[in-house]
């Protein structure tokens, strides 16, 4: 069976945190509990970020699938997901099944469009299937071009031109849209995925696979919201 095939309405947990905004749960040890958890919980794979916490991840799960990601943030620069080749080489050595790579339609760091690092992975790495983190429907279609194997709702809400958007549910039009102008795309539903009625409506509005990540693995923004919604 291959890993779409594997993963095809099933549930994948993004395994991160970041000491920068202050969560205790932000090593790679962390990290691994995480993903033991959601393992045991039954999802059919993880996502993480950086190099430290996906090999830590993918040794002790190395069959299960890993959508490997790592951020590098440059000031004045808003491609920081896998932003250039020179990530997707790290990632690509530490054997993620699967890497994600920003495929807006935004400059990295070398001033190159984020979906035209899509384009160089598969001519570099022609059996590495890539997942494209986007925010719109134009985003889909150049990502695709370029030879994206998966198309990932990741980034909707939170690029200039999706700012707009209701940041406090997950982005079904978007997912129905890529779905009917793209019949045969295989669509990953990520982003401000909080509830169990979520993962059922983001399959129902042409999802292939659901990733879940803060609602699984934050204890500190779960939290919040429960804090912040008792404050309104």
């Amino acid at each position: 069976m291959g890993i779409l095939e594997k993963i095809r309405g099933k549930i994948i947990v993004s395994c991160q945190g970041s000491a920068e905004v202050g969560n205790p749960f932000h090593t790679s040890d962390d990290m691994l509990q995480m993903a033991k958890a959601a393992y045991l919980g039954g999802c059919v794979g993880f996502r993480a970020n950086t190099p430290s916490h996906v090999e830590r991840i993918k040794k002790y799960y190395p069959d299960v699938p890993m959508v490997g990601i790592y951020k590098v943030v440059t000031k004045g620069v808003p491609v920081f997901i896998t932003p250039t080749i020179e990530e997707v080489d790290v990632l690509y050595g530490l054997g993620c099944e699967v890497i994600a790579i920003d495929g807006t339609n935004r400059v990295n760091r070398n001033n190159e469009k984020g979906y035209e690092v899509i384009r160089q992975t598969k001519e570099k790495y022609p059996n590495q299937l890539v997942m494209a983190d986007l925010a719109t429907l134009e985003d889909a279609r150049l990502s695709l071009e370029a030879g994206a194997d998966i198309i990932s709702t990741t980034l909707s809400g939170y690029t200039e031109d999706t700012k707009d958007k209701d940041m406090t549910v997950a982005d079904f039009e978007l997912i129905t849209a890529i779905r009917k102008e793209f019949p045969n795309a295989f669509i990953n539903a990520e982003g401000r995925i909080w509830t169990r009625e979520d993962v059922k409506q983001a399959f129902e509005a042409g999802a292939d696979v659901v990733t879940v990540g803060t609602a699984i693995t934050n204890p500190m923004m779960i939290t919040k919201r429960f804090v912040d919604f008792i404050s309104k």
